[in-house]
């Protein structure tokens, strides 16, 4: 560990934005506007643009040109008036737009700490405590310059995208809380062993911490930034470990910093009627085309795509899950098929439909999207006919815990040990490995 992290690169980071809904990259027509007047430069000519007056780009406005820039007068944010978001679609900065064979990719290029002024209050929400926001402020620094270590686009020389395929940005206004932040906290970032590190960072912890383990089934012990904490015997691929972790799911833990929260425990009930069971089948289908090592379709006689012609499921049990209580892999059989899927994102993808509810702790109500909120969790079967021989699956329950993948720093978490009085620093030394700390100070010469 060491107080000075070398940065062999500027502190300009390069982001991807996204399209409506984050659906994709490509854009078919853009509405861009500065309410202080703009500087366009297409390949090199400039021109002007007055105040809160739009410039709109399309296949049409490029007329050979590649890159269209475009920078606010007097630091005036970009605004992108036809994109959706929570907010104002509006960006510190500068803005490309590329011509591309799939419409028109847009790049935001400014300072990391500026950056960090939209990631902030889209990832966290700004009325939580101080110290919570600074702990947000380091881990999300940390991650944009583990990123900026190479291209997530090298296309468009971008580091990352805006969306949660990275850290979300500008989906929220700034917040002066937020800023604050972030300038209370400016250049610190979290190292181990001389390194800086991916700090990855999620919703609310059920009680455990999944540790790297939740991104590939190894162990994650104390020779990692990312700790996992749990109980031994969850992993034992027990019947007593299996009714140890239902016994824990039933029954929480005082104790566990994010008990009162809404997101600690969730029910959802999934009816498997004929509907129901076509779009799990379709869905399992098509993950195995696109994941093939993670999601398997056998079968003694047929075809993997005749499970698409299966009307009913027989079972859907747990395969083994992880100390810190996260479902490592699932078993779906058919009459005809046994489907195993493995990983995390990919035992969410397979449980979740889109559009869904499913009951929180609190006894609020959520429409799911298209993945389950966490991979901790435990399935209880109801059959046809009180479940004797040969009976199918008429309904499963899961009982889960938390939201998002579980390694890293629990936002929710940091809530909570910033209203009992935790610091920044402390919150951070909670959730990763204790030989890291946040850098006093940046270095940022080459090295």
């Amino acid at each position: 560990m060491t107080d000075k992290v070398h940065l062999p690169f500027d502190e300009d980071v390069r982001i991807l934005i996204m399209n409506q809904r984050y659906r994709g990259i490509y854009h078919a027509e853009l509405h861009i506007a500065c309410s202080e007047g703009m500087i366009v430069d297409v390949d090199g000519t400039v021109s002007e643009c007055e105040p809160d007056a739009e410039y709109i780009v399309n296949g049409n406005t490029f007329q050979g040109s590649t890159v269209i820039r475009f920078q606010g007068k007097n630091n005036g944010k970009l605004q992108i008036r036809n994109l959706e978001r929570n907010s104002l679609a509006q960006y510190r900065g500068t803005m490309e737009c590329h011509a591309a064979e799939g419409g028109i990719v847009v790049v935001n290029e400014l300072p990391v700490e500026e950056y960090l002024y939209g990631v902030v209050p889209s990832e966290m929400p700004p009325s939580y405590p101080e110290e919570a926001l600074k702990a947000q402020a380091v881990c999300a620094r940390t991650y944009t310059y583990f990123h900026k270590q190479k291209y997530a686009y090298p296309d468009w020389k971008a580091h990352m995208d805006d969306s949660t395929a990275f850290q979300v940005y500008g989906n929220c206004d700034e917040s002066p809380n937020a800023n604050r932040a972030v300038d209370a906290t400016k250049n610190q970032v979290l190292t181990y062993k001389d390194e800086i590190v991916e700090s990855f960072y999620y919703s609310t912890s059920g009680g455990y911490n999944g540790g790297a383990g939740v991104w590939e089934n190894t162990a994650s012990g104390d020779d990692t930034y990312l700790p996992e904490t749990g109980k031994e015997i969850y992993a034992s691929n027990s019947e007593e470990g299996e009714r140890a972790y239902q016994q824990y799911i039933d029954s929480g833990n005082a104790e566990d910093v994010e008990y009162g929260e809404a997101w600690y425990r969730w029910n959802y009930e999934k009816v498997l009627d004929a509907s129901a069971v076509k779009r799990m089948f379709q869905k399992l289908y098509n993950l195995s085309l696109a994941q093939p090592h993670m999601v398997r379709i056998r079968s003694r006689l047929l075809s993997s795509e005749k499970i698409l012609e299966e009307t009913a499921v027989s079972d859907i049990r747990v395969l083994g899950r992880r100390k810190s209580g996260l479902v490592t892999g699932i078993i779906i059989d058919t009459e005809h098929f046994r489907v195993s899927v493995l990983s995390q994102y990919m035992i969410r993808q397979a449980l979740g439909c889109d559009g869904d509810v499913l009951h929180r702790k609190d006894g609020s109500t959520y429409t799911m999207g298209d993945i389950l909120p966490s991979a901790y969790f435990y399935i209880e079967n109801s059959y046809d006919n009180n479940g004797e021989s040969g009976d199918n699956l008429k309904q499963i329950t899961i009982h889960g815990a938390g939201f998002g993948h579980g390694c890293g720093m629990s936002q929710n978490g940091a809530k909570a040990l910033a209203e009992k009085g935790l610091t920044a620093d402390q919150i951070l030394a909670y959730y990763y490995n204790g030989s890291i700390k946040a850098a006093g100070t940046l270095d940022r010469t080459a090295g």
